[in-house]
């Protein structure tokens, strides 16, 4: 059996656009890294176990940069996430299942406790906002070129997509208590993706 996630995912973070890692440089541009990987599971399985419908949360702050690793890291679900539906998420976005997390799940190296609380998520237009409970607000607005395209990055060192649309994403913060509280700096992203156990797109 395997997984398969298909869906959109969300990622405001701590640093300025755009974002150190997305070029490969080892250091965030505040000397530290914090962010968020939002995976909103439009259709998804774990081997019988169906996720979709599910949005997902990861935190991670890192002591340098993200590519730098040994980071800290939580997963946050809805509490309407079953113990079942659960468990089989924290295989696959803790890295225990390959694919495009394992190489996530080698950069942190201090996985904390699974937390629930209400996720919304509102998304349309090149915009989103997702809420966590009272843990954070992520939110961004795609930037676009003069022709009023999205911008792009194509091929980036630390993406999750080959195909990355940038965006602003002032505004959104983090608050839990054991972990780096954080605002970001302006840099976020986002893209649709079709990812599976041996498979990243």
């Amino acid at each position: 059996m395997a997984w398969n996630i298909s869906g959109d995912y969300y990622a405001p973070c701590s640093c300025k656009v755009s974002c150190p890692c997305a070029l490969g440089e080892l250091e965030a541009d505040q000397g530290w890294c914090s962010g968020a990987v939002v995976v909103d599971v439009k259709s998804g399985k774990v081997d019988d176990t169906d996720i979709s419908g599910i949005t997902a949360v990861i935190i991670g702050d890192w002591p340098s940069g993200f590519l730098g690793g040994n980071g800290k890291g939580r997963l946050y679900l809805d509490t309407a996430v079953s113990q079942e539906q659960q468990a089989a998420l924290e295989t696959v976005l803790g890295g225990q299942r390959g694919g495009v997390f394992e190489v996530l799940s080698s950069l942190i190296s201090d996985m904390l406790t699974t937390k629930k609380a209400p996720i919304s998520l509102q998304a349309g237009e090149g915009e989103f906002r997702i809420t966590v409970g009272d843990f954070g607000l992520l939110t961004g607005t795609a930037l676009r070129g003069a022709s009023g395209e999205f911008t792009r990055v194509l091929n980036g060192a630390a993406h999750f997509r080959d195909d990355t649309i940038l965006a602003k994403g002032t505004g959104s913060y983090w608050r839990d208590p054991e972990m780096r509280q954080w605002e970001s700096g302006g840099h976020a992203e986002f893209s649709s993706v079709d990812w599976s156990e041996t498979h990243e797109h």
